[in-house]
This record gives C-alpha cells, structure tokens and sequence, in this order.
C-alpha cells in the first residue's frame, strides 16, 4: 500500500510537470497582441490617409493563399506587390493568416513588411477606396507561360479598382520555368521595395551579437559564418509525393544561374530517386554541401544551422548533433581536404535569442540572417531556402558561386 501510494504522488507530479510545461510552451510563445492591435489600428489610419491625399490612386486586390506556411504566405505577397507596382496600381495587402499556435489568427502585415506595406492600403478600408460601382471583378489565371504578360496588361488599364478573383500564383507557375521571366523585375524590386519591419531587424542584430556572427555589409565585427538550411519534420512526406509527381524546384531555385550551385548528381525531374535526394537529402550529403563551401572558403569556419527542430519534431536536433560531430571533428575536415581546419563553432535556430512574445518572427529573423551569410547551404525544394537565394542575389549579397543546392 505504502509503495502504491508514492507511485500515485509520483504519477500525479509527474503530470502536474507535463501540464506546467506545456502551459509555459503555449503562453511563451503568445505575441503581443497589444502590439498587433496598435499596429492594426495604425494600418488604418495611414490607408484612411493614403485615400485622402491620392484620390486618383488606382487599387488592385489579389486572391491570396491563406493559412499556409510563413514562406509560402510571403513569396507570393511581394509578388502581388511588384505586380502592382509595375502596372502603376497601389496594392491592397492583407493580413498573415497565421497557425504556429493552432488556431487561426490574424496577424498584421506591417509586423512583418515595411516595404509592402508603405504606400500601400490595408484591406480593411477597401469600401472606402473602391465602393462597387468603381470596382472590377476579373480572373485573369491562365497558361503559365504566359501568366504575368497577360497579368500585367489586364492591371494596366484605367479602371480605379480591380479584384482578382482567381488564384493566379499558384504551386504550378512558382515551379515552372516561366517564373524565371519575373527575375529581372523582381531582382530590381528586392534592392529597391523589399524590406523587413524594425522589429525582425533588432531581432536579428541582437542574434548577431549575441552569437557573435559578422556579415559584410551589415556588422564588422564577429566571426564570418556560413548559413545551413536543414528542413525535416513532415518534409519527408511532402518530397515523396513532389517525386511521385516529378516536380522540380521551386521558384528562385530555378534560375539558370544557380544550375551551377547544385551539388552533383544533377536533379532529373523523371527519376523519383534524385529528387528525393534533392529534396531530402541524406546527412552524408549535407555534409558534402557543407564541405564544398568550406573549401571555397578556408577561413569560413563558423556555421549557422537553419532548421525547423521542436518539441513535436525532436528527430531534427539528432540529425543536428550527427553533423555537429562531423563538422567539428578535425580528422574529418582533413580527410575532406579542408586547409582551414573543422568548423570551430556551430550555432542554430534554437540559440536565436527570442523574447517572449516574438515567436512569431522566427522564421523570418532566420532567412535574413541566411541572407547576410557569407556562403549558404539550401534546398530547391524548399520555400524558404528559395527566399533566402532570391534576396542574395536580388540585394547583392552574394553571387551564384557562394550559394550550395542540395
């Protein structure tokens, strides 16, 4: 009886710890909602303003993919956005329709996009700038070849507003060969439009200082690092449906410019084995990736691993410490012909210093601190990874030559 009753007490503390922890999980990652209601409320005054002062302002609203992933949610707003800008139409965001807590949440864009949404008009005044007898509705999706040509000249016209009803970036056009039309308009948008809020760049300045990680262009002091992307978790799934359905890489890990950077052998479309390969790659093949980098560079020897570990993805921090021992360990880097030594420091996602209440800003703090890298590791198949090659190059960067595809 004795031994029953501290089973129970020991059962019964072992569940109060699960509960607090869980409880200190959910409520540490809250954001502040008390910020995205002033940013909400000052998103409304300056779009009230906008209308005020350009009353011969052409709109134009998309139909816009909702509740996926940040990077998917991102990669087709700047497109909306440039599409805007270069048919002389003002772009009407909408928020992020946000799921990291489970649960649908409705999250600001100007917490995350400056450029977007500077000089642009919150969906939330749309009845003011276009009441119905001014407004178009039109579905202008067709044959990816010719998707933003045709686009672009059904916006340029004189109507005030236009709604478009259909949803004409879909997974098809971002994975063909015709995105790579965009390229020259888009690569002069990031350098001149794109833009972080103030909130994700101390996030990141903070990271840099505090991890001790040196860019070029933007902090002179610190150790140069090399950036990795390792997606897992549920990918593994996805790639195998991508293979049986022979898709290729995604946006910007299209470009022919960046054929070069993938590590051999090259992706063949028709054969379900490369692109898994390619899409989830071994570890002996990231580390390969990882090598051939290290060796262009040999004073390159701090690296910065991106990945999308957590509690219901523990698996991904096993994968982690496998390449950490690798990495670090100075008769394997001799034995890959590295001058420079192993790495001496690895850092990763987990060591970002997020405040309570920034969770929401993870994934976007982790592609700009990919971006300022002096050499990046990615994945064609991946959202995030595509983000990160696009901003490289788009604000100069790096160039082909310091970026790695899997």
């Amino acid at each position: 009886m004795f031994y029953f009753r501290i089973t129970r007490a020991r059962s019964f503390s072992l569940l109060v710890l699960i509960f607090l922890f869980i409880a200190y999980i959910y409520f540490n990652s809250r954001p502040n909602y008390a910020f995205y209601h002033s940013l909400h409320d000052q998103e409304l005054v300056d779009s009230l303003q906008l209308i005020a002062n350009a009353p011969n302002n052409k709109y134009v609203m998309f139909k816009q993919l909702q509740g996926a992933g940040f990077n998917n949610q991102f990669q087709e707003i700047i497109l909306f956005h440039l599409l805007a800008l270069v048919t002389s139409r003002t772009y009407i965001y909408q928020p992020f329709v946000w799921r990291p807590r489970g649960e649908k949440s409705y999250v600001p864009l100007s917490a995350f996009l400056s450029g977007v949404t500077t000089e642009s008009l919150s969906s939330a005044v749309f009845d003011d700038a276009c009441p119905a007898n001014k407004t178009r509705h039109v579905r202008l999706r067709v044959t990816h070849q010719v998707q933003w040509d045709y686009a672009k000249e059904a916006l340029s016209g004189d109507e005030p507003c236009i709604v478009v009803d259909d949803w004409i970036f879909n997974w098809g056009f971002l994975a063909s060969p015709s995105l790579q039309h965009v390229w020259p308009e888009f690569q002069k948008y990031l350098s001149m439009n794109f833009g972080w809020t103030q909130s994700i760049i101390d996030i990141v300045e903070r990271t840099q200082k505090k991890l001790n990680l040196r860019s070029k262009t933007y902090n002179p002091t610190g150790d140069s690092y090399m950036a990795l992307h390792v997606r897992r978790g549920d990918f593994e799934n996805h790639c195998k449906i991508l293979s049986r359905s022979h898709v290729g890489f995604t946006t910007w890990a299209t470009l022919p410019l960046l054929q070069s950077s993938v590590l051999a052998p090259p992706l063949d479309t028709t054969n379900e084995t490369s692109i898994l390969e390619h899409c989830y790659p071994s570890l002996r093949r990231i580390l390969d990736a990882v090598s051939y980098q290290a060796k262009r560079h040999p004073n390159l020897r701090t690296l910065h691993v991106l990945h999308d570990g957590a509690w219901d993805h523990p698996l991904v921090y096993l994968d982690y410490y496998k390449l950490v021992e690798a990495l670090t360990n100075a008769r394997w880097a001799a034995r890959q012909g590295w001058t420079g030594g192993p790495m001496r420091r690895v850092t990763h996602s987990a060591m970002v210093p997020i405040h309570r209440g920034e969770g929401d800003w993870r994934v976007a703090v982790d592609v700009e601190l990919a971006k300022r890298a002096e050499a990046f590791v990615g994945i064609g198949y991946s959202s995030l990874s595509s983000q990160v090659m696009a901003l490289r190059l788009g604000a100069g960067q790096g160039d082909a030559g310091d970026i790695t595809l899997l």
